[in-house]
């Protein structure tokens, strides 16, 4: 019995996060009664920046009140969760995150993610990065966190390997998606474990996975910090193509401390061989550097803040097509050496378009893109840094330049085909990963 009952826990945990993992909807209630309290707190979440829902969602995995994935959707455990933490702090129980009480909920898992040591780090190999909860893996605490990756890119076959029980490894839960990812939780002789592995045949290797294992008798403890390090997994991070030599592997090397990155200036979009396209203001950034190396400001549009940089750029696999205004877009720029995509709405009129987006002062001079993959605008210059909640950039308004001055600028361009399939924002962001580059400001 006793170790039933913590392979019990953490199967129930994982299961939870992987029913998650494969519909972000949570099961309706039941329609005899429209719950209005319900309905309430959904809007008043909802009504927050989708980044801001996430790390509220991240907050309450922290402490230990929320299983599931930082989605920003709402359900029933993100409503209990929000209600469990109300109590806690003896908050009004009306499940509405106000600003004073969303300040608490931040800072109190900011403390728990420092005691813990968590840190984002990297795989030297693979490129796959997670949340490693540094102060705890050590063979004192007992916790482990590997990376394992393969070129061989048989997802099945390695599934029923490693789902395949023993008579001291037993398995508690198991679930794949064909085509994408699985994973395998259960208990190796006194070791709680979970496994995940995703598949990407764009990606080399195409199978990244990670394994996080820690002693049975410390579950009540680690179970939520496992959930932490689940959801921070990224198998194919846009910007990892190449691993930077800084990166850290797991638990040797410290990860490289974010002060220390420099931050780039803007966006730009290669749209032919020697030529990106950005918005940057020419007096503020006299010198502009890509990748190391010195490029021009070709010319520049005073009155969009339009400028085409030339330079030494790759050619890319096609020019973008040009779209029309989209409420519903996908803004690609940097933060810090990561290329972002960040889904965010449009609104105005074709002589002032307004995009709110959740993104860094860098991604001025980046692309939005419509669902379709047209360009639907360029980011203007963002002349601020963004306001943060416990280091989380919030949605803010900046001005969108139009896909008809676009066109003007360059002269011309060709427009998007009717009828596309819908894409989603990790697809934009993988098939125009190549085609952004981060510009600089040299003094």
């Amino acid at each position: 019995m006793k170790r039933t009952l913590p392979r019990f826990a953490v199967a129930l945990v994982f299961s939870v996060v992987l029913q998650s993992a494969f519909s972000q909807t949570q099961p309706p209630a039941a329609p005899a009664r429209v719950d209005a309290a319900f309905a309430a707190q959904k809007a008043a979440f909802l009504a927050l920046p989708q980044a801001t829902r996430k790390a509220a969602q991240d907050a309450l995995v922290w402490l230990g009140l929320y299983v599931g994935v930082n989605d920003g959707d709402f359900g029933k455990r993100t409503r209990d969760a929000i209600l469990a933490f109300e109590a806690s702090v003896k908050a009004p129980g009306d499940g509405a995150l106000t600003p004073p009480l969303l300040k608490t909920l931040l800072a109190a898992a900011e403390k728990a993610r420092d005691a813990a040591g968590f840190k984002i780090v990297s795989d030297p190999k693979s490129g796959a990065r997670i949340g490693a909860p540094l102060r705890l893996i050590n063979a004192r605490a007992g916790a482990r966190l590997d990376f394992a990756s393969s070129a061989d890119d048989d997802l099945g076959a390695l599934y029923a390997r490693l789902s395949a029980p023993t008579p001291a490894r037993k398995i508690v839960y198991k679930a794949i998606k064909p085509d994408a990812f699985f994973v395998v939780s259960g208990q190796d002789g006194a070791t709680m474990f979970y496994t995940r592995f995703d598949t990407s045949a764009a990606a080399n290797p195409p199978l990244r996975g990670f394994t996080f294992s820690y002693p049975a008798s410390q579950a009540a403890q680690l179970n939520r910090i496992a959930i932490a390090v689940a959801n921070s997994f990224e198998p194919f991070p846009v910007a990892a193509a190449a691993p930077s030599a800084n990166a850290a592997a797991v638990p040797a090397a410290k990860p490289t401390s974010p002060a220390s990155v420099p931050e780039p200036a803007a966006t730009a979009l290669v749209i032919a061989p020697g030529k990106a396209l950005t918005a940057l203001k020419a007096d503020a950034c006299p010198n502009p550097v890509v990748g190391g190396k010195s490029v021009r400001i070709e010319r520049a549009d005073t009155a969009t803040g339009l400028a085409m940089l030339e330079g030494d750029f790759a050619a890319t696999p096609e020019s973008p097509r040009l779209g029309t205004p989209a409420q519903d877009v996908v803004v690609l720029g940097f933060s810090g050496p990561s290329l972002m995509a960040s889904p965010a709405s449009v609104a105005g009129g074709a002589a002032r378009l307004i995009v709110t987006a959740a993104v860094e002062k860098s991604a001025g001079g980046g692309p939005a893109f419509d669902r379709k993959g047209a360009l639907a605008g360029i980011v203007a210059p963002i002349a601020a840094e963004p306001r943060r909640v416990a280091g989380v950039a919030l949605a803010a308004p900046h001005a969108l330049i139009p896909p008809d001055a676009v066109r003007a600028f360059l002269g011309g361009g060709e427009s998007a085909s009717e009828g596309a399939a819908l894409l989603s924002a990790g697809d934009i962001a993988a098939r125009e990963r190549h085609a952004l580059v981060a510009v600089f400001c040299q003094k």
